[in-house]
């Protein structure tokens, strides 16, 4: 099969992308980034999507990083692929924060990814990681002595954007292809250097277990990856359902369990039943070290019939007799950032709020009078929205032309008008379309998407719990 065939399937094979979809690829300069631009763009008519092209320069290396962006911009124009660009200066994001270079560069460019995609309306982003990668990522991983989840290697999408379509396609592959098409790209010095992990396990771990162990042991590690993450999502669903038949109450930042259940699970699932418990009230405030999650377990089958253990993100594991209770003894649970393409017509959840938004296609004349509509309700002049919408948690910097209100706004100001406590901001749903906000759900739809005489056609959004 040759490699735009294979590319195909494998998009196919996951539904990476869907007819009408606008695709934001991450391109470095590298070969694999560029060989999946110019694979895309070949595929482009096929999967009936518009592509974007972009490009951060994390500012780490001077003239060798503004080179790479002048070749990917010459590209993407030679390939009639729009382009776009931003600097950030990664050098002083990783001082101010703390953080390593590798987190560092991950989390602006993460940020930079879907700040562009809200920008361009795009629903995915194509990333051109690899199967060299993944076996890279899965022999790290193992090395560190993390669990299933992290020998599940990279999953071929995520969060609902995140799509590699090059995840079963190898590295030689890759470098044939742009030998083929006279495709030029450029070689990132810091690729090169042993002094990161990843470079020694891609420079001197990986050829040696090929040479002296396993010829196949990319091919061997992507399958293990496979297995696990499959087995991983059972055991997961399996938790899941155990907690439920475990949960005795829960209120407003507080699960209680029956012990009795919890112990009479295997003790695969009852691990998951405690990081599940966790993660409804965390969100995304740390997570528990496999030491903790075991000292729980012991605590629950002991025999005091009282004790507490502290987790990460303010969660206190509190055993009480005949119950294990999980409390929030702080604050309230973090939203993590969140986007997702709003169907329309069709439900869309929000897992990270508990919520789900309702659009409907409604002929005007049959939409009734919005003064009647609740607050969960909006009505929108459907014709007048441009590209695809999104439902997503607010960012730094969002403006609202809130209806009736005469002009902009900084959605901050707004919620501080209307007395929205601080720590309830993050919980508030807002459908948008590329960076204009159409409506803060619950509170006011945008005053240049308002319903008028001449309005033909309307959409009809109304917020939902769970």
């Amino acid at each position: 099969m040759d490699l735009l065939s294979q590319v195909k399937s494998t998009i196919d094979k996951h539904g990476m992308i869907s007819p009408g979809d606008t695709i934001l690829v991450g391109v470095s300069g590298g070969p694999d980034s560029l060989a999946l631009l110019h694979l895309l763009n070949r595929l482009k008519d096929d999967l009936q999507c518009r592509l974007y092209a972009g490009h951060l320069d994390h500012m780490f290396r001077g003239e060798e990083a503004e080179a790479d962006a002048r070749l990917v911009e010459s590209l993407a124009r030679q390939w009639q692929v729009p382009f776009v660009m931003e600097r950030v200066n990664v050098p002083e994001y990783i001082e101010k924060h703390r953080l390593s270079p590798q987190q560092g560069a991950r989390e602006v460019r993460y940020r930079f990814y879907r700040d562009a995609a809200a920008r361009l309306g795009a629903v995915r982003v194509a990333l051109g990681h690899h199967a060299d990668d993944q076996a890279e990522t899965v022999l790290i991983n193992l090395i560190r002595g993390t669990g299933l989840k992290g020998l599940g290697g990279m999953p071929p999408a995520r969060e609902g954007i995140y799509i590699r379509p090059l995840l079963e396609t190898r590295k030689k592959q890759i470098d044939e292809y742009c030998r083929e098409f006279g495709i030029p790209y450029r070689v990132d010095s810091s690729n090169l250097k042993t002094v990161y992990l990843r470079n020694r396990v891609r420079l001197e771990l990986m050829p040696l277990l090929e040479e002296k162990y396993n010829p196949a042991v990319v091919n061997s590690l992507n399958r293990l990856a496979e297995i696990v993450r499959a087995e991983d999502e059972y055991l997961d669903e399996a938790a899941r359902i155990a907690l439920e038949d475990a949960v005795m109450s829960r209120e407003e930042g507080k699960i209680t369990l029956s012990i009795e259940k919890v112990n009479c699970q295997p003790v695969a699932v009852r691990r998951r039943m405690i990081l599940a418990g966790y993660r409804t009230l965390a969100g995304d405030g740390g997570y528990p070290a496999f030491e903790q999650i075991d000292r729980a377990l012991e605590m629950a089958r002991g025999d005091h019939f009282r004790g507490k253990i502290e987790l990460p993100g303010g969660i206190d594991l509190v055993k009480r007799r005949r119950f294990l209770e999980m409390i929030r003894n702080r604050g309230i649970r973090p939203v993590p950032f969140y986007q997702r393409s709003l169907r329309v017509p069709g439900l869309t959840p929000v897992p990270e709020i508990n919520r789900s938004i309702l659009a409907e296609i409604l002929d005007a004349s049959k939409v009734g009078d919005p003064r009647r509509f609740s607050r969960d309700q909006a009505v929108l002049d459907l014709e007048s929205l441009q590209g695809p919408l999104f439902v997503r948690r607010r960012r730094d910097g969002d403006v609202f032309f809130p209806l009736g209100a005469g002009g902009k706004v900084k959605l901050k100001k707004f919620f501080i008008d209307l007395k929205v406590p601080r720590e309830q901001r993050d919980a508030i749903p807002i459908v948008a379309s590329g960076n204009d906000i159409v409506w803060v759900a619950g509170y006011r739809p945008g005053d240049p998407w308002k319903v008028t005489g001449k309005t033909r056609v309307c959409l009809r959004l109304e917020l939902l719990e769970g």
